[in-house]
């Protein structure tokens, strides 16, 4: 899905161990083809990798940048992203409308210009085609799985994790994972868009929170569309009960919808319900024997 990323600038790159943007920069460095620029004032390389002050002062073009730095400093980092030419962002950063701060994400949203942002508040991408693995949690903790067809979108960094190490340990293969938290930007509908022209992925997996408003008929038109090219799509909703709708408000500041205006959604969108999350584990287990 992002074949087109041949560089990438790790914003927030550490040597220290067990920081984030050290853990990124080791993703990277261990599976990612292309070339690999960190981005910290305090260094000049790390980890054996050119670091320099700003994204803009690396000299060369980059694709993708991904942003692990304090959630103030975020909007200057995407500015400067965005001034650069810069296609992608995947802001890993917290702190942001789910804590309060609107007004950061806002910010971003001015800044950001032509380039497409992931998150923030999420873990981002596993992509074991392209070699993009921004899930900031130590290899040795939580298994990567094995290239496949099986794409895994999901609003919740937990789930997200929790269904990484699951089908690393079924050793079931994914053509990608993505964590995207608040989805200032790119949402559901954009994922879908992009996995429709993608060839790696034949099943789609969602835990969905709740869509944007003004979504829905997007929604159910390339959900629709993805169905007549055989690409089938599993969906499990979260927040189904009032409880579980004030649970998923606070986790993500999304507005989790209706219940039963998604399952109506679902069945115009031939998109097939998982009722929870050990009937998306049996789909999944299923589906992958299959290939």
């Amino acid at each position: 899905m992002f074949g087109d990323v041949k560089s990438v600038a790790v914003v927030g790159a550490s040597p220290k161990e067990g920081k984030a943007g050290n853990i990124i920069l080791k993703n990277f460095i261990k599976r990612f083809k292309g070339k690999i620029f960190a981005v910290n004032p305090k260094y000049k390389e790390v980890l054996g990798v050119p670091c320099f002050p700003t994204v803009k002062d690396i000299s060369e073009d980059i694709d993708l940048v991904v942003i692990a730095v304090p959630a103030e400093k975020v909007p200057k980092v995407v500015k400067d992203a965005s001034e650069k030419g810069v296609k992608y962002a995947i802001i890993i950063s917290a702190g942001f409308s789910e804590v309060g701060r609107k007004d950061l994400e806002e910010e971003i949203l001015k800044y950001k210009g032509d380039m497409k942002i992931i998150g923030p508040n999420g873990l981002g991408v596993y992509d074991p085609y392209s070699g993009i693995d921004t899930f900031f949690i130590e290899e040795s903790r939580v298994p990567r799985p094995p290239k496949g067809n099986i794409a895994i979108l999901s609003q919740s960094g937990a789930i997200a994790l929790a269904l990484m190490e699951w089908l690393a340990l079924h050793n079931i293969g994914v053509s990608i994972i993505v964590s995207y938290g608040n989805k200032i930007d790119l949402d559901e509908v954009d994922f879908l868009k992009m996995l429709k022209e993608d060839k790696n992925t034949k099943y789609i997996f969602m835990y969905l929170e709740g869509l944007k408003p003004g979504r829905g008929k997007e929604f159910i038109k390339i959900a629709k569309e993805l169905y007549k090219e055989g690409k089938r799509i599993i969906a499990l909703k979260a927040g189904k009960s009032r409880r579980g709708k004030v649970a998923v408000s606070s986790h993500t500041a999304s507005m989790a919808g209706e219940y039963e205006v998604y399952k109506f959604a679902f069945k115009q969108a031939h998109i097939i319900e998982a009722k929870n999350m050990e009937e998306m584990l049996i789909y999944l287990k299923t589906l992958s024997y299959f290939g």
